[in-house]
């Protein structure tokens, strides 16, 4: 009798070492399975292309805006606390079908035909500089950002007559600051932030949406570093 326990006793044991064995075999594969699906991600996210930008019509309109007040200064009519508002529309594409992509904190300077928009002193080269409010485009999708940026004599001594006036200019850069994260989300979310500038050139810069100029423009494509 205490042979026949001895059997099943280890028929027991046999049982039960299967039965963790197949434990740790599902465990292993779901770990793997985990590994995958993060290393797979990674992947996406660093191979996936920036996200595209470009200025529609290749254009940014202006238009005058009323005085915020009266002012009592005896400086000629036509500066009195006057104000221009510079319009333009920036379309973001995100080309890739897996990951999300944003653009965020973002900083637009304008510069001139005669200006590098690479120099080191944005703010002081600048013809004017805003903020833009942040971006995030779905995968394989675009969004389109009407910008609206208020301006006046201080803002852009150099110009602002000019642009009051409805005058106009060629040959403009905007130059966009930030950073750019491009994101996969599965059972994991995995993401890279890189600071990303662009550039979008020969923009026109001035005048009413209407005008003759603006019509039948492409849009400007912004480069990328």
């Amino acid at each position: 009798m205490a042979a026949a326990g001895g059997d099943d006793d280890d028929g027991k044991n046999s049982t039960f070492r299967w039965i963790h064995a197949a434990r740790y075999a599902v465990a292993l594969v779901v770990t793997v399975l985990i590994v995958s699906v993060i290393v797979n991600a990674i992947k996406v996210v660093l191979r996936s292309d920036p996200l595209h930008l470009s200025v529609v019509g290749g254009h940014v309109s202006t238009g005058r805006l009323p005085s915020p007040s009266p002012s009592p200064s005896p400086s000629p009519p036509h500066l009195l606390d006057k104000q221009v508002a510079l319009d333009f529309n920036l379309r973001a594409q995100n080309p890739s079908g897996r990951a999300r992509m944003y653009y965020v904190g973002i900083t637009a300077y304008f510069f001139d035909n005669k200006t590098s928009s690479s120099t080191s002193d944005l703010l002081y080269e600048c013809m004017v500089a805003t903020g833009v409010k942040d971006i995030a485009v779905l995968q394989q999708e675009a969004t389109d950002t009407i910008v609206r940026v208020h301006v006046s004599r201080d803002n852009m001594p150099e110009y602002f007559k000019s642009l009051y006036d409805g005058g106009r200019m060629s040959g403009v850069t905007l130059r966009l600051n930030g950073s750019l994260i491009t994101e996969v989300t599965s059972k994991f979310k995995v993401n890279k932030t890189r600071v990303t500038t662009y550039y979008c050139k020969e923009l026109l810069f001035g005048g009413d949406p209407r005008d003759e100029a603006f019509k039948n423009r492409q849009d400007v494509l912004c480069s990328y570093e």
